[in-house]
C-alpha cells in the first residue's frame, strides 16, 4: 500500500492530505522529520537568495526564471508565515550572493543581471544602497562570512552566461564599503557547496572549470595565512553538488554530476580536515544536483531538491538515506534558510513548468 502524508498550512489552520496508491515501490520507509507546505511566495522565484535577518524574518530577494533574472524583493516572517513586498534591488540579479553581515546588514553580490555591482539592505531602514563595485564582475560564485567580519567573494563566471569561469578572489571589508582584490584561487570554477570547516578554513571542492570541464581539484582558504592551499582532491569530479558540516566536524560532500548535461549523482564524500582527505560516504536514496544540505544536531544530513522526493535524510550511523515525508516536488535551486530549533525554510526553486513560489518548513 501507498501511503504519503502532506501537510499544508493556511491561515484557517492546517489540512491533511492522505494519498494512497498500491505501489509498494513508491513506497519506500521514511526518515524521522516532517516537511509542511506553508503559504507561497509574493513571487516564483528560482536561483534567489533567503537570507535569515537578526530580528528574524527571512529576506528573500531576486532569482526569477533560469533565464531571467527579476529585482523584486520580499521579507518573510517565518512566525506568522507572512510575507510582505519590500523595495527592489537596485539591480535585477539571479546566482547572486546574499552575505549578512555582523552588524546586521546584509551584502549581494553580483549574479545574472547584475554581475558587476554589489548593494547592501539595510534591515533598519528597509533599503538597499549601492557599495563600491567588486574588483571583478561574477555570477554563480560563492561569498563566506570570515570570522573577522570580512567576506571572502570567489570564483563564479564573468561572462555571464556559464562560458568564463575565473579563479579571481576579493575580501569586502563592511567598515569602508569596500572590495580588495587578493591572490586567486589555484583553479578556476563555479564552485558549489563553499563550506567553513570548524578551523575557520574555508573548503573549496570540485566545480566547473575551464571548457566547462567538472573538476576534482579541491582547495583551502586559509584566513589567517590569506591564501589557497591545495589538499587531497575529490574522487569523483563533481558539479552542482552540495555539502554539509557534520556534528563531528568533518563536510560531507553530496549528490552533484559529472558533467553539465549528465544525470544527478547518488555518491557522497567526507573530508576529514584532521589530515586535509576523502573517504567514501554513504549513497544517497536518489540522485540529486542543483540542491542544497544541512547538517543536522543528530548528526545526520538533510539533501533537498534535484530530485524526485523533495527531501531525504542521510544518518551516518545507519549508514542509509531515506526520503522525507514521501513529498514528491522535484525542483532545482530551491533556497534553503536554516530557522531556530533545527527547522529549515525551503523557498522556490524550478521545475519543467519554469520556477515555483511555494514555500515549505522542515522539522526534524
Amino acid at each position: 500500500m501507498r501511503t504519503a502524508s502532506v501537510t499544508r498550512s493556511f491561515s484557517g489552520g492546517l489540512l491533511a492530505v492522505i494519498l494512497t496508491g498500491s505501489c509498494a515501490a513508491e513506497s519506500p520507509e521514511r526518515a524521522p522529520g516532517t516537511l509542511t507546505a506553508l503559504d507561497d511566495m509574493l513571487v516564483r522565484r528560482s536561483q534567489h537568495t533567503a537570507t535569515l535577518l537578526l530580528d528574524g524574518r527571512v529576506l528573500i530577494a531576486g532569482g526569477g526564471t533560469p533565464e531571467q533574472a527579476q529585482a523584486s524583493v520580499e521579507l518573510y516572517d517565518p512566525s506568522s508565515g507572512v510575507s510582505v513586498h519590500a523595495p527592489d534591488l537596485l539591480e535585477p540579479r539571479a546566482g547572486h550572493t546574499a552575505t549578512l553581515l555582523g552588524d546586521g546588514r546584509v551584502l549581494i553580490v553580483g549574479g545574472l543581471g547584475g554581475t558587476g555591482s554589489a548593494e547592501l539592505f539595510d534591515p533598519a531602514s528597509g533599503m538597499f544602497h549601492l557599495s563600491s563595485p567588486p574588483a571583478r564582475p561574477r555570477s554563480d560564485h560563492a561569498a563566506v562570512l570570515l570570522t573577522n567580519g570580512k567576506v571572502l567573494v570567489l570564483g563564479g563566471d564573468v561572462s555571464g552566461v556559464g562560458a568564463s569561469p575565473t579563479a579571481s578572489a576579493e575580501l569586502f571589508d563592511p567598515a569602508i564599503e569596500r572590495f580588495e582584490e587578493i591572490a586567486p584561487m589555484l583553479t578556476a570554477r563555479r564552485p558549489y557547496g563553499v563550506i567553513a570547516l570548524p578551523d575557520g578554513r574555508l573548503l573549496i571542492a570540485g566545480g566547473t572549470t575551464t571548457g566547462k570541464a567538472v573538476t576534482t581539484a579541491t582547495e583551502v582558504y586559509d584566513p589567517v595565512l590569506e591564501r589557497f592551499e591545495a589538499v587531497s582532491a575529490l574522487a569523483t569530479p563533481r558539479e552542482k553538488h552540495a555539502s554539509a558540516r557534520l556534528a563531528d566536524g568533518r563536510i560531507l560532500i553530496l549528490g552533484g554530476n559529472r558533467d553539465p548535461d549528465g544525470d544527478g549523482l547518488n555518491s557522497t564524500e567526507i573530508f576529514d580536515p584532521s589530515v586535509d582527505r576523502f573517504i567514501a560516504g554513504p549513497d544517497l536514496f536518489q540522485g540529486r544536483y542543483k540542491f542544497g544540505a544541512l547538517g543536522l544536531s543528530d548528526g545526520s544530513a538533510l539533501a533537498v531538491g534535484g530530485a524526485r522526493f523533495l527531501a531525504e535524510r542521510l544518518d551516518r550511523g545507519s549508514l542509509r538515506s531515506l526520503p522525507v515525508g514521501g513529498e514528491e516536488a522535484m525542483r532545482f535551486f530551491p533556497a534553503l534558510t536554516p530557522l531556530d530549533g533545527g527547522h529549515l525554510l525551503i523557498s522556490g526553486g524550478y521545475t519543467a513548468g519554469g520556477s515555483t513560489a511555494s514555500v515549505w518548513r522542515f522539522t526534524p
